[in-house]
Formats: C-alpha cells, sequence, structure tokens
C-alpha cells in the first residue's frame, strides 16, 4: 500500500552512515522539491534494565520530547513516556492472532495495526461504537525506499474536543512507531548489538563520533524472496480455504475477514464469500490393493445407542458449541450460483433422489367382475277397471250413489 497523499505532512526516516543507532526524521515538502528539513532525531541508548531503549529529541532545538523502552522484545508492555512535562504513556500489544498495539493518550486510544506479512502501519483513534478513523500511515523500509511516516492532519482536526495536543500526538505516534520499527529490525537481525549507542551532552547535541568507536554493521541476509516481487494475476477467479479441524475453521475465518478487510481499505472491488461445510472423510471409503480407491460402502446397520456417561448426564447448558470441523471458504471475484445456500441444499436432494430412484411397482391385473344373470323382467298385473278399484275414496261415492 503506498501512503494516501504525498501533500500531506510526510517524515522519511533516514539511518546515519555515521552512527548506526542515530536516525534522523526528516520532512519532505512534496514532490517535484528538492527541500527537505529534519524534525526528530531517534538515539538508541544503553541501559542496564532494559533490552531496549530509544530517545526522540527536536533537532532544531534539542528538546527531550519521549522515550521509548522494553525489557523483552516478546513482552506484551511497552515503556512510552513523553517529557516536559514527564507523562507515562500506557504501550501495550491488544491483539490476539493479529498485529495490534494500543497506547493510551488524552483518555482516547489509538491502535497500531499491520497485516500478517505486510510493510504497511496503520494508526486509527478507536471511538468504540463508531468505527476507527485513520489518523497516520507508515511503510517499512524495503528495496523501493526508506520508511516513511505519514500523518493525517484533516483526520486529526476533526475531533478538537478530543484531541487537545496534537504536538504530543505527534510525538508520541513517532516514539511509538520507531519502537515496533527497532523491535522488527532487531528480531530479523539479533546479533545487532547497541554498544555504540551514542549518549547526549547537557546541550542536547550529539557528541561527536570516531570512525573507530562507531562498531561495524553486521551484514544484512541475502534477500531470498519478498511480496514485491509478485504481481497480481487477473485470472485467478477464486481461492479456497479448506479446514480439518475446529480449531483450524475459527482461523480460517480471521484470514478470510483480513482479507474482505485489506481489499475494502485498498478500494479493491470486494469479493462474494460462500461458506460450505464438507463430508469428513470416514470409513467409508475403501482403498483396493493396487492403491486406488475403492467403492464407497454404503452401511445399512442401525448405529449403536449411545452409552450413558456422567459426562452425557450433564445439562444443556453447560455443554459448549464448538464450530464444524470440515468447512471450504471460497473467496470468488465472480458469483457462483451452485455455491448459494438454497442451491446447494435443492442440487444436493435433486442428487439424492436421482441415485435412488423408488422403485415403480406395476399393479396386478385383476380378476375381472363375475358376469351375474340378467334379471327377468317383472310381471305385472294387468290393469283393472277404474270403477272397480277399492279405494277408500271410491268406496265413498259409491255408496252414496
Amino acid at each position: 500500500m503506498s501512503l494516501r497523499d504525498a501533500n500531506c505532512y510526510t517524515l522519511t526516516i533516514h539511518q546515519s552512515k555515521a552512527d548506526p543507532s542515530i536516525a534522523e526524521l526528516v520532512e519532505s515538502y512534496g514532490p517535484g522539491t528538492a527541500k527537505a528539513e529534519s524534525r526528530y532525531a531517534r538515539v538508541r541508548i544503553k541501559q542496564d534494565d532494559e533490552a531496549y531503549s530509544s530517545q526522540i529529541f527536536d533537532t532544531l532545538t534539542g528538546a527531550h520530547l519521549a522515550s521509548a523502552g522494553y525489557e523483552l522484545e516478546k513482552a506484551k508492555k511497552r515503556r512510552l513516556q513523553l517529557h516536559g512535562p514527564d507523562e507515562d504513556v500506557p504501550f501495550e500489544y491488544t491483539g490476539r492472532i493479529n498485529f495490534e498495539w494500543t497506547f493510551e493518550f488524552e483518555g482516547n486510544k489509538y491502535r497500531w495495526t499491520r497485516e500478517v506479512y505486510g510493510k504497511d502501519y496503520i494508526c486509527s483513534l478507536d471511538r468504540k461504537p463508531d468505527p476507527r478513523v485513520e489518523i497516520c500511515l507508515a511503510r517499512d523500509a524495503s528495496s523501493k525506499g526508506p520508511a516513511r511516516l505519514q500523518i493525517l492532519h484533516y483526520n486529526i482536526e476533526r475531533f478538537p474536543t478530543e484531541i487537545k495536543d496534537q504536538r504530543g500526538l505527534e510525538t508520541l505516534l513517532v516514539a511509538s512507531l520507531l519502537c515496533l520499527l527497532d523491535a522488527a529490525e532487531d528480531r530479523n537481525a539479533p546479533s545487532r548489538s547497541t554498544s555504540g549507542s551514542s549518549k547526549l551532552v547537557k546541550d542536547g547535541k550529539f557528541p561527536p563520533t570516531r570512525e573507530k568507536d562507531v562498531p561495524p554493521v553486521p551484514a544484512r541476509p541475502e534477500r531470498v524472496i519478498s511480496e514485491d516481487d509478485f504481481e497480481p494475476d487477473p485470472h485467478v477467479l477464486f481461492v479456497v480455504i479448506r479446514t480439518k479441524t475446529a480449531q483450524a475453521s475459527q482461523c480460517a475465518l480471521e484470514v478470510s475477514l483480513g482479507v474482505t478487510r485489506f481489499r475494502h481499505r485498498e478500494g479493491l472491488p470486494e469479493l462474494k464469500q460462500y461458506v460450505i461445510e464438507e463430508e469428513a472423510d470416514g470409513p467409508n471409503s475403501t482403498t483396493m490393493s493396487g492403491g486406488r480407491p475403492g467403492p464407497n460402502i454404503i452401511k445399512l446397520d442401525d448405529d449403536p445407542p449411545k452409552k450413558l456417561s456422567p459426562s452425557n448426564s450433564i445439562s444443556g447448558k453447560q455443554k459448549t458449541w464448538t464450530p464444524p470441523p470440515n468447512i471450504a471458504i471460497y473467496l470468488s471475484t465472480i458469483e457462483l450460483p451452485d455455491l448459494k445456500p438454497g442451491r446447494r441444499e435443492h442440487l444436493k436432494h435433486v442428487a439424492s433422489t436421482s441415485s435412488n430412484p423408488k422403485p415403480i411397482h406395476s399393479p396386478t391385473p385383476s380378476a375381472p367382475p363375475p358376469m351375474l344373470p340378467p334379471k327377468e323382467a317383472a310381471t305385472l298385473p294387468p290393469p283393472t277397471n277404474p270403477s272397480k278399484r277399492t279405494s277408500s275414496f271410491g268406496r265413498l261415492f259409491r255408496t252414496n250413489s
């Protein structure tokens, strides 16, 4: 990642050739101008109770501005102090699996973050529950140029009531970043010694050094490969992250989230993410004598009943959920319709029904219904004379007649 704007306040870190314990931070006045002016100086000193100690000075006035140090490089807390007046600033490691160092100043939290294999540092103002605001960008030294530090004053000036001492904040940004860069350099070159560190005189000026007092700088190991040697491949459509254990599933999700955040921060197109739970490699697959995989064996036996144990009788409140061990995370630049949750379940159902079709039973021919004899026509008596009907109504009229 390149720095945002070359016109912002940018400091370039130059290592002194005469004394390796001294580094100057020079301000450049934008592209196209050769004018540069030294603003800060970092001096590494030797202290008996600390493995690393450094002091920050104003090169124009020689004032002692800040100091930093630590007893062990792997310690999670480091010393960070402002001078004039003296003030101790908490500076500690707050990351879990990622790189994150936090210091507090004026009641605000500032977090230094970095990608796992990157050289870019970002310091943000933590404003929970609101999103973080980037106030400083930095890049470690590489084959393309020296280390640089850029302070985003246009973001700092957005919070005049929260950030009152901008000069003190700028000094802390310089001191904390140089402490992180020096620790990374010492980790990569453990043979470096600070025995030739310079000490300041009372006037705040650097004493003259002689060539014989300067320890030789050990040769750096030959660079084998770095991220600068690679170019993005536009033909890669998607990558897959697979896991085999439940512990690795959480790490895979963290990696996927880090990639998504990195692309969002760089302004790159967002990736489409698909998380799929895969089937574990069980004992269903056999291996033939020739080493080739054999046919799958479908187990038709019922599963044996689970034995009750004291661990199984514990109430459900004490059971902890664990992520599935076998998952596959697809990070794709294009849409993959077959990996969508609804589409995947539909395809699985279709595959299961096609592999196990239901047998079609043809109906057995039934015997023809029995032939019933035809009904004989009912013989009705011939109609009688209507005058001889013996209905009660007719009898009534006959008697009267």
